[in-house]
């Protein structure tokens, strides 16, 4: 069997906008209702979930193989709502980032960490970027403009089932927040 390397991500270095655009493309290319849980989605999409507690053992991260099967990575101590940002994140760097490492070299796979080095400005953009993805993924612009003018980032975060946090930056990132 041979032995697989691991690349880090590149960045895309697209713009928020496009990224944005794109990741609202892919919902709606994979069939992915927002107010739906991610889960489901990865299990089609050729993906596993798996828990870890330790901050060592890397929680919040993707291993891609070469084949394009994945696995991400949570903490055992988060919310449902924290979680569902953090696998969209992941898938973020499945959609953006993978399919450069795998053009460069097919034999090759990603793994990518959540949390990156100060000094890595590369690895920091993949992070933007696939936050940038997330945030649209699972809370796509009209839907979260409509649910916030209904009642707010607890509205959008009950029916995304988001967490209220992740409701309020993207309120922020769409000019909605006071």
């Amino acid at each position: 069997m041979p032995v697989v390397t691991y690349k880090e991500p590149m960045p895309t270095r697209a713009s928020k906008a496009n990224v944005s655009s794109f990741a609202e493309q892919m919902a709606r290319y994979v069939n992915y209702e927002p107010e739906a849980p991610i889960e489901i989605l990865v299990s089609k999409l050729g993906g596993a979930i798996a828990y870890r507690n330790a901050v060592g053992d890397k929680p919040e991260s993707i291993v891609v193989e070469p084949n394009g099967s994945f696995k991400i990575f949570l903490p055992t101590m988060t919310s449902m709502g924290r979680d569902k940002f953090t696998v969209a994140h992941e898938l973020g760097h499945f959609y953006l980032h993978f399919p450069m490492i795998h053009k460069a070299d097919p034999a090759a796979g990603m793994k990518a960490y959540r949390w990156v080095e100060d000094n890595n400005p590369d690895l920091q953009r993949c992070e933007w970027e696939a936050n940038w993805f997330a945030a649209s993924f699972v809370m796509p612009t009209e839907l979260f403009r409509r649910l916030y003018e209904e009642g707010g980032k607890s509205k959008v975060a009950e029916v995304l089932g988001v967490s209220p946090k992740a409701a309020e930056v993207r309120a922020g990132s769409l000019g909605l927040a006071a």
